[in-house]
């Protein structure tokens, strides 16, 4: 016969095996699975300090296939604008983007645009897509700086409700249909390219439909380098997303920006080192 305690140790034995305690307790194969990370969610394999890094050193600021907009052939010094209501009126209290579908009008705003600054940006050429009418010209001085202003065609996008540089809030009205999970993503980021963050200190690190929204949102996780301002101690990054949702039946935009996590940070060097907590 067994002795009694080797009985004991056996039965022990058997319930810590099946992770479960045998006077009662807490079966944790039955405990909630622990939320996925906003990284997991977007699927962000970069670690903090890699982020870090890459923003330090300005490598990249866009994820391969994001959406492109190259100067003309020939071309290096290029500023791309849209033609805002501030630029043709004074007193304006809120700017936002002009659009029409009529090309005389869009030259008229471009026109009085060119006329505004340090002086007139003589007009060398137009064109015209699906989105916007372009003109294109050669500002005063030397050198001369190439200059595309553009304006949306009411047909594709309407502004009016959109202030400039401001979340969240109304992000305007796609006019153009079908209205696709593939339109909303080139217009999101499309649209960066205007932002403040295509500048240095700033890289997507996703553009994709929002996984858990649905293909009617676009996400751009967008990683930011707060800097120390004194020039020492720790740098934040900050990692946010900035959605873009449509409606479907009527093409009402929103934009929404919420901050995934942030970290600190520090170059050291060229490269990028973990900073306080």
């Amino acid at each position: 016969m067994a002795h009694p305690w080797n009985i004991s140790r056996a039965v022990l034995a058997a319930c810590l095996a099946t992770a479960a305690g045998c006077g009662g307790g807490t079966d944790v194969t039955s405990l909630p699975a622990a939320a996925p990370t906003p990284a997991a969610v977007y699927g962000i394999s970069q670690s903090n300090i890699e982020i870090a890094a890459a923003l330090y050193q300005d490598s990249s600021r866009t994820p391969a296939g994001f959406y492109a907009d190259p100067p003309p052939p020939g071309e290096s010094s290029v500023a791309t604008y849209h033609v805002k209501n501030s630029d043709v009126s004074a007193g304006v209290t809120a700017d936002f983007e002009l659009c029409t579908d009529d090309f005389n009008q869009a030259l008229t705003w471009s026109e009085d645009a060119a006329g505004t600054g340090a002086g007139y940006a003589s007009l060398v050429g137009n064109s015209t897509t699906t989105h916007y009418f372009e003109f294109d010209r050669l500002s005063p001085g030397t050198p001369q700086t190439y200059i595309r202003q553009r304006v949306y065609l009411c047909s594709y996008l309407d502004r009016s409700d959109t202030v400039v540089g401001v979340d969240p809030g109304p992000a305007g009205i796609l006019n153009q249909r079908p209205i696709s999970a593939g339109e909303l993503g080139q217009l999101s980021e499309y649209l960066w390219r205007f932002t403040s963050w295509n500048n240095y200190g700033n890289a997507v690190l996703v553009s994709e439909p929002d996984p858990v929204a649905g293909g009617m949102t676009h996400t751009l996780v967008v990683a930011s380098l707060v800097a120390n301002g004194a020039g020492a101690g720790c740098d934040r990054v900050d990692v946010v997303a900035w959605q873009h949702a449509v409606d479907a039946t009527t093409g009402a935009l929103t934009r929404t920006l919420s901050t995934l996590w942030s970290f600190n940070a520090q170059q050291v060097g060229t490269t990028a080192a973990s900073c306080g907590t």
